[in-house]
């Protein structure tokens, strides 16, 4: 990638995160809009003027609307328990209206006859005006297919933001030594983890801003997973990686189960969510079926199309890469031109456990929670991603991560998620039947009496 294509798409990028900076915190002030309908003139139609911060108290909004047949202006103003990041993001602690502050038993009855119910909330808001503030970026209305095919396509690079490392990951181990490591899912679970870990260091911490804590969720689940990778690549890919492929293959599927297991004792079996952010959505173009991504799909896709081709062209171009291919071509020959197989090997297993925690942390922060049985799924399917694309092959991984990815959004984006899964595993049969060495995989040949893999 050029100095000016990365610049125009970190240009692109700061323009997004402008246009998707905004003081009022969605999910707070639906909730607002909700009580204003609330605490309003009974059975009258509300119009929603503005929803700003209330000045001097924090995680606090005003609703000001008016009422039908009701010519005076009415505000309402609502106290969350916390901010985005925090647990209480949702939960109203105090409300004031044109008739004063709401006291206790009137905000027990609130919550408990309104707030609570299951889908009030929601209700109460499409009966007024109020739609969730969308930022337009592009004055473009493509057609209606068209329009359908760029949201895939973005859904398509969400998807394979986290595929794509896990599959690099997989390459990166099996082009060197020709073994493959079944552990790299629950690798992936534990940078997912380790994000999470990131974003609740940042609450306790009182790190200000989003992006920050973003940063340092990505940062903890990189380095959480590199140490692992360390040490497993000490105890167990170092001792075993001249050893017959079987060994191997029981060692790491024991490794899976431990750390799976290892994480199910020390944080429980159920699911660690977190508070959705960055859910602003950002409207790319208009139209019958306008593109729609959220600021935090944005930043997502953005540091995947600039951190995937920055190890691309690592292992293209600096002495690591030369010395990973010699490695793979030829252990004995490496070691005799002075490269170390084994440093080699260490130093591949923590580049691509980096990578299976950047895939975990992306998993978690675009879907907002990971549990300790995460990592089986997705290392399967990135397994298949990387033998789809060419044992062994960079590239191939990259292609077979994309593909993965287009056949599960548009499986969904058609028929639901129902079968989803099947259906992309009979299609990965398929392709193994028509082509058995991948995508891009051109098998074995010999050389001088030596197996030399070429994918």
């Amino acid at each position: 990638m050029s100095a000016r294509a990365i610049l125009t798409l970190l240009s692109l990028l700061t323009a997004l995160v402008l246009a998707g900076c905004s003081p009022v915190d969605r999910q707070q002030a639906g909730v607002c809009v909700a009580v204003a309908t609330a605490i309003g003139p009974e059975n009258r139609a509300i119009t929603v003027q503005s929803v700003a911060p209330l000045d001097g108290i924090p995680h606090a909004l005003r609703v000001e609307f008016s009422a039908a047949g009701d010519p005076a202006p009415h505000f309402a103003d609502c106290v969350f328990a916390g901010g985005v990041l925090d647990a209480g993001r949702g939960e109203v602690i105090a409300v004031r209206g044109d008739r004063g502050v709401l006291d206790d038993r009137e905000m027990a009855n609130l919550r408990r006859w309104f707030l609570d119910q299951p889908g009030a909330i929601a209700a109460a808001i499409e009966e007024t005006n109020f739609r969730a503030e969308r930022f337009s970026l592009l004055p473009v209305a493509p057609p209606k297919w068209l329009g359908f095919a760029l949201q895939q396509a973005t859904n398509t690079l969400n998807v394979a933001a986290f595929y794509v490392p896990l599959a690099l990951a997989f390459a990166l181990i099996y082009g060197l030594i020709g073994r493959i490591n079944l552990a790299f899912g629950e690798i992936a679970m534990i940078g997912a983890y380790g994000a999470v870990f990131g974003i609740e260091t940042a609450i306790l911490s009182g790190l200000a801003g989003l992006v920050p804590a973003i940063l340092l969720a990505f940062t903890t689940a990189v380095a959480l997973a590199a140490l692992t990778g360390w040490l497993v690549g000490r105890v167990v890919v170092t001792p075993l990686a001249e050893a017959p492929p079987r060994p191997f293959i029981v060692a790491t599927v024991g490794l899976a189960l431990v750390l799976s297991e290892g994480v199910r004792l020390a944080q429980g079996a159920r699911e660690v969510w977190l508070q959705p952010m960055l859910e602003t959505p950002i409207e790319i173009t208009g139209g019958e079926f306008p593109v729609v991504v959220t600021l935090m799909r944005v930043l997502i896709i953005a540091g995947a199309l600039l951190v995937l081709p920055l190890v691309l062209l690592l292992m293209r171009r600096s002495g690591f890469g030369r010395a990973w291919r010699a490695v793979a071509d030829d252990r004995l020959m490496a070691r005799l031109c002075g490269v170390d197989p084994l440093a080699v090997t260490a130093a591949t297993f923590v580049l691509a456990s980096s990578l299976a925690a950047a895939g975990g942390a992306v998993l978690a922060l675009s879907y907002g929670g990971t549990s300790y049985s995460l990592g089986f799924m997705i290392g399967l399917k990135a397994l298949f991603a990387s033998l789809v694309g060419g044992a062994g092959s960079l590239l191939g991984a990259v292609l077979g991560g994309l593909l993965i990815a287009a056949m599960e959004t548009g499986w969904t984006a058609y028929f639901g998620s129902t079968n989803r899964d099947i259906v992309v595993l009979a299609v990965i049969t398929i392709l193994f039947v028509l082509r058995p060495n991948g995508l891009l995989g051109r098998g074995r040949a010999v050389e001088e009496g030596r197996t030399t893999r070429l994918s």
